[in-house]
């Protein structure tokens, strides 16, 4: 009697091994369904309760589950004849998005760490990029306009902003860079949360150049506004004199996602066609514009006319801001290099080095999203920004 007890004993111990080491489960509390996906990184398959942009592709079966989300996902009460904010966010995943819905049909949308990077590796904290979960897009297939930073204007949607690219590094090696889904997680915070306003924090630890720093952003939205406030405070956390470099930009996709067909740069007085940099002490932003062009052989639109921008905040400028056709790469304005990649269009802002003492910290902040439409021909319109001081002594002296 044992022998027969011991074999499925035996077969029991394989299964569930077996069941172990092919199956990955990836259940971080978003409760937005149960999805089955191709496996990855040595598993067959992946079951999660969310997928991420850059996951999509792996999905095999898939349950939404509305009901069960809406369960720990209450909606702030608010006048639905004035605009107002839905937040989504998973404190110990960091991860989720910002909603706004306005009375005149329009909306705005800002995903924060919802999508995977080259390496196959998702970021923890407030990093702009990804999609909307699965069950939250009103069609049975996802839209990529509706990711990253997106407007909805009544009648269709258009994509401001992709996943943000940005990175750290130290003083001494600059090539060295570290980017978000290799920072360390400490945790995240909600400090806001109303139909009115949000206000979020992620904490994170990186070692550069043999040094460790603290890193801890914030992010502050309104409703209505078609931008928000991202602020980066940087800490030296060791006994000795340590510098950094900061990098932040985008190939942002305006107008329609997978697409920088007719992006052009533009400040506050013109516009570039050409790869250039930009004097941060003579402008204080710079953004990309749907427009088309002229330089461009064959680059006739239509184009959406939408544009986005970045303006830098208070007395930590960027030392460098460019538009270029590559990251890191960059043709003075004389070269006469036209912007015309087809899909790598981009601007970037660099801080660095900065050195910082023992123990000093700093903090560097923008105003990010989307300008109106000017004329026909004419420049966009950058919305004014409101700073909440309040907001600003907060983040400076909380730590």
């Amino acid at each position: 009697m044992r022998r027969p007890a011991i074999l499925v004993s035996i077969i029991l111990f394989l299964f569930v091994g077996i069941f172990v080491l092919t199956i990955r489960f990836d259940i971080e509390g978003d409760f937005e369904g149960i999805y089955l996906l191709q496996g990855a990184n040595g598993k067959l398959l992946e079951i999660k309760d969310d997928v991420l942009l850059g996951e999509y592709d792996r999905v095999i079966v898939k349950k939404d589950l509305p009901w069960l989300h809406s369960l720990f996902d209450n909606e702030p009460a608010h006048n639905r004849n004035e605009p107002h904010i839905k937040l989504s966010w998973n404190r110990n995943a960091g991860h989720g998005f910002i909603y706004n819905r306005s009375p005149d049909g329009t909306r705005f949308v800002i995903c924060l760490s919802r999508f995977q990077d080259s390496e196959g590796k998702a970021p923890r904290g407030i990093f702009i990029g990804g999609g909307l979960p699965y069950s939250r897009y009103e069609e049975s297939t996802v839209q990529l306009n509706e990711t990253g930073v997106a407007f909805y204007n009544g009648a269709r949607w258009f994509h401001i902003w992709c996943n943000a690219n940005e990175a750290i590094a130290g003083g001494s090696s600059p090539e060295k860079m570290v980017f978000p889904s290799s920072w360390e997680f400490l945790g995240s915070k909600i400090h806001y949360d109303t139909s009115k306003k949000v206000m979020l924090q992620s904490s994170h630890r990186v070692l550069l150049d043999g040094v460790p720093f603290q890193i801890d952003r914030f992010l502050i939205y309104r409703a209505g506004d078609q931008y928000f406030v991202l602020a980066n405070r940087f800490k030296n956390l060791s006994e000795k004199p340590a510098a950094y470099f900061f990098v932040y930009g985008d190939e942002p996709w305006v107008g329609d996602y997978g697409s920088s067909g007719g992006n052009v740069g533009w400040v506050q007085d013109r516009q570039y066609y050409y790869e250039a940099l930009i004097d941060p002490y003579k402008y204080s932003f710079a953004g990309m514009f749907d427009r088309g062009n002229p330089i461009v052989l064959g680059e006739k639109g239509p184009y959406s006319g939408m544009a986005n921008f970045i303006e830098w905040v208070g007395d930590i400028k960027p030392d460098l801001v460019y538009f270029s056709n590559k990251e890191g790469k960059v043709n003075d304005e004389s070269a006469r290099v036209p912007l015309s990649s087809r899909d790598n269009r981009v601007m970037f802002l660099q801080w660095g080095p900065r050195l910082l003492a023992p123990q000093q910290t700093e903090t560097n902040v923008m105003a990010i999203g989307m300008a109106s439409k000017g004329a026909t021909g004419a420049q966009p319109v950058k919305p004014d920004i409101r700073i909440d001081w309040a907001d600003m002594h907060y983040i400076m002296t909380n730590q």
